[in-house]
């Protein structure tokens, strides 16, 4: 019921430039696409899909425990935002390019609620 609900979210074409790191690793940037008050996508370099992805399992598809952590600032804003994204799927756009679905798994309320703004003012 809840991951139906959030696929009807609205989502937002972006390009906003964020840094993710995995598992406490050197923050890296990244690209987000497209963003919703539940979730993100990122696009990222091979490099970046090797350390996402689990060990032996190196191809898109779907990604189950696995969570990064994503630093971004929203347009008019001066806030970063910090949260926690559990990662759910990988897609592979070209040889060097990948496409990483998230929802966020740890976002506190003030971060929430600038979300869902620029989600409803880009809308």
């Amino acid at each position: 019921m809840l991951l139906a609900r959030k696929r009807r979210v609205q989502r937002v074409k972006t390009a906003l430039r964020a840094h993710m790191s995995v598992r406490g690793a050197s923050p890296q940037p990244v690209l987000i696409e497209e963003i919703s008050s539940a979730g993100l996508d990122f696009l990222c370099d091979r490099g970046a899909q090797c350390r996402i992805m689990p060990e032996g399992r190196k191809v898109p598809g779907p990604v189950f425990g696995v969570y990064v952590d994503m630093v971004f600032t929203l347009p008019n804003s001066n806030r970063e935002l910090h949260t926690r994204c559990r990662v759910l799927f990988c897609h592979r756009l070209s040889q060097d390019s990948y496409r990483f679905g998230c929802d966020f798994h740890q976002l506190d309320e003030t971060a929430q609620e600038a979300l869902d703004a620029f989600v409803r003012d880009a809308l």
